[in-house]
């Protein structure tokens, strides 16, 4: 568990380590998902699909205090309103990199 996850969750949930390990597995679990289906909204340049998708895993991530993960994610929906095709799949890069980190 990332270390900025591990203590924002602590300032949120308190010591409940149960707790915290479910809610950051089912962060873990849903940004693997979520990145997966970005790169078939990237695919069919889905630009409202990608803002979307983008959406919810800057939302996930801000649950779980995964800034850099957040951040990412509102660049990437910067560029799917842009239909930046490279711009995006850089971002959809990067989030895979963030992810590995998880």
């Amino acid at each position: 568990m990332k270390a900025c996850c591990k203590e924002y969750m602590a300032e949120q949930f308190g010591d409940d380590a149960d707790i915290i390990a479910d809610i950051y597995g089912e962060y873990v679990t849903s940004v693997g998902e979520k990145i997966a289906e970005t790169h078939s909204a990237l695919a069919a340049k889905d630009w409202g699909l990608l803002d979307r998708i983008a959406h919810t895993i800057k939302g996930n991530a801000l649950a779980v205090g995964d800034n850099d993960m957040a951040e990412t994610a509102i660049a990437l929906r910067k560029t799917s309103t842009l239909n930046d095709e490279t711009g995006s799949a850089e971002l959809i890069a990067k989030l895979e990199e963030f992810r590995t980190l998880l």
